[in-house]
């Protein structure tokens, strides 16, 4: 058994494939063992008992010992022992099966075999995890303004004697009232992300090699660093196929966001400009993906 590490995890879509394959999941069960020994003895009678020859040197004895009456010694011994499955142990569990028995997974393992594939089918791809553009922009401008702030003088300030506070020369106004360009823009581009009860990333396979899977994530599913532990890393994902992207077509990497309806030409170029910042390395996938690509409804993303 493969003792994966999932980093994603759909759980009902987990949860159904195991209770199919199986004939049913329990999560917990209680195995009680119970022993019991019985043990009697009976005896009536008469004997006569004399020292051994050494002590019979000092002493002169004998007895009569009379036995009568019976004994039961009962001993019972339980058991309890409780297990129960974790989601992760029921999706080590799962791989194991569909990857022991023949006919669950397809494997994609050349550029000709995922031309081929069809939607629908249950597949295990590898690569490199990347944010779509939308999420990198997010990102991007959240570092610019945190850099500002670093580099930015404090406000000239006065101290209040009065109650050891330090008073704003301004008037104590706030100064994120006003937000600048590039924060309105940020609020919009995650207004939009969050519209959505999905969220894509961009799989660079090395398996099949030289093809882009779009892998759409539920949110709902992610947990907070789930972004963030998955982008950059290498890892595995084992989903269903829904799209086939052929030579020559394409889509959006983010095409259940808003943004996704701009012409992309346009909105490339609005992300270069916004991403013309000096010291800040801006990193932005495309926004548009280019066949031959695969669209992956996960049911794991592991490592």
């Amino acid at each position: 058994m493969r003792l994966i590490h999932p980093i994603y995890l759909d759980i009902p879509m987990l949860v159904s494939f195991a209770a199919a394959i199986e004939g049913g999941l329990s999560f917990g069960t209680e195995v009680t063992r119970e022993e019991t020994n019985t043990k009697a003895v009976g005896a009536e009678g008469a004997a006569n008992f004399g020292l051994s020859h050494l002590f019979s040197q000092f002493f002169d004895f004998s007895a009569d010992l009379q036995v009568q009456g019976s004994k039961e010694d009962r001993e019972r011994y339980v058991e309890k022992s409780s297990r129960s499955h974790t989601e992760a142990s029921v999706a080590i569990l799962l791989y194991d099966r569909l990857r022991g028995n023949t006919g669950y997974i397809v494997d994609v393992e050349t550029l000709e075999a995922a031309r081929q594939v069809e939607p629908g089918a249950l597949i295990e791809i590898a690569g490199t995890v990347e944010k779509n553009a939308i999420d990198a922009m997010i990102d991007y401008v959240d570092a610019v303004n945190i850099m500002s702030k670093i580099g930015s003088k404090s406000p000239n300030a006065s101290p209040d004697v009065s109650n050891g506070r330090r008073r704003n020369a301004g008037g104590g106004r706030n100064r994120n009232e006003s937000q600048g360009p590039l924060a309105r823009i940020r609020d919009a581009l995650n207004e939009d992300r969050e519209r959505t009860p999905i969220s894509n990333v961009l799989l660079r396979c090395t398996i099949p090699n030289n093809i882009t899977a779009v892998v759409t994530l539920r949110t709902e599913n992610l947990r907070d660093l789930t972004l963030s532990e998955l982008h950059k890393n290498s890892v595995r994902v084992l989903g269903k196929v829904t799209r086939v992207v052929d030579q020559g077509e394409s889509m959006s990497s983010f095409e259940n966001y808003g943004m996704a309806l701009i012409e992309p030409d346009k909105l490339q170029e609005m992300f270069d400009k916004l991403g013309d910042t000096e010291n800040i390395t801006l990193d932005l996938s495309e926004v548009q993906v280019q066949g031959p690509a695969l669209q992956v409804l996960p049911l794991m993303v592991f490592v």
